[in-house]
């Protein structure tokens, strides 16, 4: 019946049912325009105890078994990329075809214990000058947190200041004066409309 409606309004001259149907954007397109759904706040994971570096072990999916090292994680997303795993063939600009890793959602993915050579699971304990140390469950012993990306290492640039920068004297100088304004002020309200009404 519906098909019949759709029919006949394409005849009258109209977009028609069937045609509305296929002129909106379809998912796949708006998923890679905008990437994976973000995670709410409230599943997000508080504390990562998994960086860029380390090593894990995948407990599901279809890389099931395998271990890997991670190459960048997803704080919004709860999703962390792992080297050599979860690959899909794309193709690239030139038409030649590549694999590249996909997402793991950070559930599925277990810190491997560098002492013990297997995975398992990680406490927190905080310094006294808070800085955080992970403790294998399986081993006891302190997981080291791994190396900062080369990119993070690098010092920051100089900053030179340029001919529309404030100088810090300028910046620093003291402009406004309390009991001059204030004056001002209390002659403003007597101006004022609703503080004139008489009761």
């Amino acid at each position: 019946m519906l098909a019949l409606r759709g029919l006949a309004a394409s005849c009258r001259g109209g977009p028609g049912l069937g045609l509305l149907a296929h002129t909106s954007r379809t998912d796949a397109a708006r998923f890679a325009e905008r990437g994976p759904k973000l995670a709410r706040k409230k599943d997000l994971v508080r504390t990562w105890k998994i960086r860029p570096g380390d090593v894990v072990y995948v407990n599901s999916g279809k890389d099931k078994r395998s271990s890997g090292e991670v190459l960048m994680v997803d704080h919004r997303r709860n999703m962390l990329k792992v080297k050599g795993l979860n690959l899909r063939k794309v193709k690239d600009e030139e038409g030649n075809y590549k694999l590249i890793e996909k997402k793991i959602h950070y559930s599925n993915c277990a810190l491997v214990d560098p002492a013990a050579g297997r995975p398992t699971r990680v406490g927190l304990t905080f310094t006294e000058d808070g800085d955080a140390i992970r403790i294998s469950h399986v081993t006891g012993h302190i997981i080291p947190w791994p190396d900062p990306p080369k990119h993070l290492d690098k010092d920051p640039q100089e900053y030179i200041d340029g001919p529309k920068d404030t100088y810090p004297e300028v910046a620093l100088k003291k402009t406004y004066d309390y009991h001059a304004d204030k004056e001002a002020m209390r002659l403003a309200r007597l101006t004022m409309t609703k503080f004139n009404y008489k009761n």
